[in-house]
């Protein structure tokens, strides 16, 4: 079986640190990023089909057309786009702007940069910047590698020291580095959030992946805290907050997506069980709330207390859980009943449904 994973290292860097600082930083954001990198892209065998076909993340491609938005009242904040790809701009807008009507007000103005890569070549020989990801044949000119470095430091302004961050998202992007990420590059300037999303070949075919890839980053940057980084946490542990931080991504994305591509939510998270199960089924992820799969096992769980009537969905979906610390949303039971009963379900009919127990204990 054939699986690709794309995995990229956040970088977390205050404004104006030495260069002894910076490199400190950067090792510290590595070891802290290795052991918390979630899983953002499979291209995997489906198993409801021949033993040597390849299939995208739901196998639905034939019913989607385009990467499109209804219009959607402008924010306070627009969006600071660059737009390297051949997805028009109009309809990156119309998505940022739908995004941020489903969700609760914020400051937050968001960078984001998108860009094509190249057929996939598998590890990156001559990555020589702090970044780890899957590799691509390089396709970005000079000039759209200059226009990425000029923007990075435009957006975050003379407030931020922030050009050797510039310059390794443009020379990461020049080399082929795959991404799908969101980063906070100056604490300082906490509302301005970046975003960074790359479409390779097999993923331009498939809009709808592309779009959830797209709500997952953005809803992130919605994330006003990131409790796993911050000295607040949604839950008793760092883990379980960074697992609901992935979750409740995936979560948003799945239900806009399906939303916008007019499946019901149930049918798109039924083919997202039967995904993971194979993958467990086959070895390569287990039934733990950690990689591989973290953000999909955890949007399960998710739906779980969603089911059970433990949890709101609406504060989950508007983003009210991620924008205080320490909200009183997940108690421990909670959380032990996510990680302990997400996988005890079936699909039936295209529809999760939860065992008995799941669902009572």
């Amino acid at each position: 079986m054939k699986t690709k994973f794309f995995v990229l290292l956040l970088i977390f860097v205050s404004c104006g640190p030495t260069e002894s600082e910076i490199q400190e930083q950067i090792e510290q954001a590595v070891e802290q990023a290795t052991s918390t990198t979630t899983t953002t892209k499979y291209v995997v065998q489906n198993p409801l089909l021949e033993e040597e076909s390849i299939a995208p993340l739901v196998p639905f491609e034939g019913r989607y057309s385009s990467f499109e938005c209804p219009d959607a009242p402008p924010p306070k904040e627009e969006l600071f786009l660059v737009n390297l790809s051949s997805i028009p701009d109009e309809n990156l807008i119309q998505c940022y702007n739908y995004a941020l009507s489903k969700t609760i007000p914020t400051e937050i103005e968001t960078l984001l940069i998108i860009y094509p890569v190249g057929d996939y070549v598998g590890e990156l020989q001559n990555n020589d910047t702090p970044y780890r990801g899957a590799g691509f044949e390089p396709v970005l000119n000079e000039n759209e590698v200059s226009t990425i470095y000029e923007r990075v430091l435009e957006f975050y302004g003379p407030e931020c020291n922030v050009e050797q961050q510039a310059y390794g998202i443009a020379r990461y992007a020049e080399i082929g580095g795959g991404q799908q990420v969101q980063a906070a590059l100056c604490p300082e300037l906490s509302n301005k959030k970046t975003v960074i999303i790359t479409i390779d070949p097999e993923r331009k075919k498939i809009p709808i992946e592309l779009q959830f890839v797209f709500f997952h980053e953005i809803f992130h940057a919605l994330q006003i805290h990131l409790p796993y980084l911050d000295d607040c946490l949604l839950s008793d542990s760092p883990e379980d907050s960074f697992a609901l931080v992935e979750g409740g991504a995936n979560y948003f994305a799945w239900v806009t997506t399906a939303t916008l591509q007019n499946i019901p939510k149930e049918q798109l998270m039924g083919e997202w069980l039967t995904f993971i199960k194979h993958i467990i089924a086959v070895g390569e992820s287990t039934t733990e709330f950690k990689d591989p799969a973290i953000a999909e096992k955890a949007a399960i769980g998710l739906y779980l207390l969603v089911q059970r009537g433990d949890l709101d969905e609406e504060l989950l979906l508007n983003a009210t859980i991620f924008s205080t610390c320490n909200g009183d949303y997940f108690s421990s039971e909670m959380m032990t009943i996510a990680r302990q009963y997400w996988y005890d379900a079936e699909v039936v009919n295209g529809k999760v449904l939860f065992s008995d127990q799941a669902l009572s204990k």
